[in-house]
């Protein structure tokens, strides 16, 4: 047995302007892990999001500074991939996303390394050659935005991206954004399609009146309007569940589509629990005939590269919500593997070579 060595150290810095309709994130701090073993390395990334993740930062680093490196030299011993992610993630408490997330990037990409096989092909035998990507736009709520937003869709347009994610919910600011929506349809035409984020922020009653003015837009789905069950919002927009999934299994999720009326489910594993976790989850919730889209919480690109390997295992065809972000501008810059507004798999072994520059 191989006893592992594992290392961890702090990146941050400013971002480009990372937010939501009620929060943003002008700088953006996380942990890198290096679990090195058998002359290979595999790299982690644990990057909560202050006050959106359940866990911390702080709570992340004392749980993979205090390891239990014996149980996890046995972890790594599993022959299957899938076996050792759960392994791994056996080793760290419940409610630390952040931290799973990080161990088990790592012992993907190490065991990647350690057979030469790309970190997708581990998780799945066939993965995806490419996925469509959603390009996140962010948040216009005041009028000398719209034409930023629009010119900022439209170099996007011209990158290849066809489908578009706005954020929505701020306080006080429906109409204005209900407008905004109104305004990027009529400009764009029905050449692009729209999602819409309220991060469980509007009032059922808010959530209805947008509902009632957006449905004629043709909008690919909308996450989470509001904290109570959108059953009764009677919409013909599509819904899609993210911050209802936090500590959720996946025997929950029938039952959770139904009460909702949800038909998409959007899973960060950053926030959700992890890889395996995920994978179980987006695994269960296309049996039950759900969409499913990974996507990020401005995490740094390390993590966005173990999402990619995600996205690439699953047989979901919906456009996945990977695109270059905002927060990436706080982490050490790589190449990712997304071109013409797509994510394309890759031979190199574990995450690819793109982490080897990382030092």
């Amino acid at each position: 047995m191989i006893c592992p060595k594992v290392s961890l150290r702090r990146c941050g810095g400013g971002t480009l302007g990372a937010g939501a309709a009620r929060q943003t994130w002008p700088e953006r701090s996380g942990l890198l892990l290096e679990i090195v073993a058998g002359g290979h390395r595999g790299l982690g990334e644990a990057s909560p999001l202050p006050g959106y993740s359940t866990d911390t930062l702080e709570e992340a680093e004392g749980v993979l500074a205090t390891l239990d490196l014996q149980a996890l030299a046995v972890a790594l011993e599993q022959e299957h991939p899938l076996e050792a992610l759960r392994a791994v993630g056996q080793l760290v408490p419940a409610g630390q996303s952040a931290a799973r997330m990080a161990l088990e990037t790592a012992v993907l990409d190490l065991r990647g390394r350690q057979c030469g096989c790309p970190a997708p092909t581990l998780l799945a035998r066939t993965p995806g050659a490419e996925r469509t990507l959603a390009w996140l736009v962010g948040v216009i709520v005041a009028e000398h935005e719209e034409p930023q937003a629009l010119a900022a869709v439209r170099r996007a347009m011209r990158a290849g991206y066809t489908h578009f994610k706005l954020k929505l919910g701020a306080d006080g600011k429906l109409r204005e954004e209900i407008d905004a929506v109104h305004g990027l349809r009529g400009a764009l035409g029905s050449a692009v399609h729209l999602r819409l984020d309220a991060n469980q922020a509007w009032s059922a009653s808010d959530a209805r009146a947008a509902c009632g003015a957006l449905q004629e837009l043709d909008i690919e789905f909308l996450e989470e309007p509001c904290r109570a069950s959108s059953e009764s919002l009677h919409t013909r927009i599509p819904l899609a569940l993210d911050e209802s999934l936090r500590d959720r299994e996946p025997g929950d999720l029938a039952a959770l589509a139904r009460r909702s009326s949800a038909c998409v489910v959007v899973l960060k594993p950053m926030v959700h629990g992890g890889l395996a976790h995920c994978l179980a989850m987006a695994r269960q919730a296309e049996a039950l005939g759900l969409g499913v889209v990974i996507s990020h919480s401005f995490d740094g690109p390390v993590a966005l590269i173990a999402a990619a390997a995600l996205a690439l295992a699953l047989p979901t065809r919906m456009a996945q919500g990977l695109a270059p972000h905002a927060g990436l501008a706080a982490w050490p810059s790589l190449p990712l593997p997304i071109a013409d507004g797509k994510l394309h798999a890759w031979t190199a072994p574990g995450l690819g070579s793109a982490t080897e520059r990382i030092p």
